[in-house]
């Protein structure tokens, strides 16, 4: 089954994208912020508070919900199709108060799970990449800007015959993303694998155009690393034990990939031997002289290389390795530029290539030192691999966003990798 979970503030047009997605792909299209509409409906028209949790908690009891999938999903509530009941400005407000109580989330959670596991479906909501749907394939946070979103729901408003002004539904709006980002329940922020998408000036169709061109894409980093898996289950370890490979700093690893790896540069083993200790797959710039040696080529394109032509300023390359951040995967990248065996770090110059991916990818950088024994290579002379703590992107942007700046953080965390293994090894 294949699952798209897309998240976002009121008004980015989730609910429409994800309706025409549905209809391209033949998916199941799930409104959960309907479902959290139809509660606070039923409070409001028995004239509960929806903010009173004890109260609502009581009724829930009462509640029963059901959908039919035909051309359009339908809901029923206690059996009456709700229809555009659920839609106006006052149930928006009840839908965000009842969604931020625990037990109205885990009285439909269930529902939401259950449909999923039986479907191709795309859901959106608050929470669908965090909470329900959170292996989805492909996780989206939409979002526009707080005018470009009330421009939509006061244009939609006002095409249904509502009487309301602009200002008002932009005070709402305004409101509303305040209450749902800031919630101690599932508050409206993005997972940590979303790819963000801002369709401030996207319209309907090309929002479910690039949509659906990353889950293209989605699915072919997730071949890549299936076939990866399988390669690294074969040869990690004995890449290990051939080289000597040991691996220091483990606990620096973090969990997530969505990161630059940073490594001096001795031989062109290194993306091998890293590769070999790091447990998950690491995507990795390469010299396009590379790719013209035929068993090379096959061995590093399994591996996931981007080529990279180092005699110009290769933006594609850069894009394509911003692109694999962006799904998730670390990327691999050897400042120095070139080796520099038998030569200190400190003696070398650092390429400002990381700096600008860090940058523009807004991810952390995960500093590594590559120790050999006079800096060479050897079958079975002993090689660490020493892992350096994390460098969030948050800590590298701090004094500015200036790539030499970025660059020079890189370079000492690397060198002190290096004073650490010195130190360690005198004593």
């Amino acid at each position: 089954m294949t699952h798209i979970a897309i998240d976002g503030p009121g008004g980015a047009g989730k609910s429409s994208v994800s309706k025409l997605i549905a209809s391209r792909l033949k998916f199941i299209y799930v409104d959960t912020g309907a479902l959290y509409r139809a509660v606070g409906y039923y409070m409001v028209s028995k004239g509960i508070s929806p903010e009173d949790a004890e109260a609502v908690t009581a009724a829930l009891s009462e509640v029963k919900i059901s959908l039919k999938f035909t051309d359009k999903q339908e809901l029923y509530l206690c059996g009456e199709e709700v229809g555009d009941k659920i839609r106006t400005p006052e149930i928006s407000m009840a839908a965000s108060a009842v969604s931020a109580i625990p037990a109205v989330r885990a009285f439909l959670l269930d529902t939401q799970r259950d449909i999923a596991e039986k479907n191709n479906v795309i859901m959106d909501g608050r929470d669908i990449g965090t909470v329900i749907l959170p292996n989805a394939d492909l996780k989206i946070f939409l979002f526009a800007s707080a005018e470009a979103r009330a421009k939509r729901r006061y244009d939609e408003l006002i095409a249904k015959g509502s009487n309301v002004t602009f200002e008002s539904v932009l005070s709402e709006m305004n409101e509303r993303d305040k209450n749902d980002s800031t919630r101690a329940t599932a508050p409206c922020i993005p997972a940590e694998d979303a790819i963000l998408l801002d369709n401030s000036n996207l319209d309907l169709e090309g929002t479910a155009d690039k949509i659906i061109e990353l889950l293209e894409k989605k699915k072919a980093v997730n071949k890549l690393e299936r076939r990866y898996k399988i390669l690294w289950k074969l040869l990690a370890a004995p890449v290990r034990f051939l080289f000597g490979v040991r691996l220091k700093g483990k606990e620096n690893i973090p969990a997530h990939d969505r990161l630059i790896v940073c490594s001096n540069h001795i031989g062109l083993r290194d993306p091998v031997l890293i590769s070999s200790v790091y447990p998950r797959q690491l995507r990795f710039l390469a010299k396009k002289e590379l790719f013209s040696v035929p068993l090379l080529r096959g061995i590093i394109t399994a591996l996931g290389a981007i080529r990279l032509d180092r005699s110009t300023a290769d933006t594609a390359a850069l894009k394509k390795a911003e692109e694999c951040i962006t799904f998730g995967q670390a990327v691999t990248v050897f400042p120095q530029g070139h080796r520099n065996p038998c030569v200190p770090i400190e003696e070398t110059n650092f390429k400002r290539g990381a700096a600008f991916l860090a940058a523009h990818a807004k991810c952390p950088v995960l500093p590594v030192y590559i120790e050999t024994k006079n800096r060479k290579y050897g079958l079975f002379r002993r090689v660490n691999i020493h892992i350096g703590e994390l460098l969030p992107y948050e800590k590298l942007t701090e004094n500015g966003s200036g790539y030499d700046l970025i660059t020079k953080q890189i370079f000492n965390a690397i060198i002190a990798l290096e004073k650490s293994a010195e130190e360690k090894g005198a004593k």
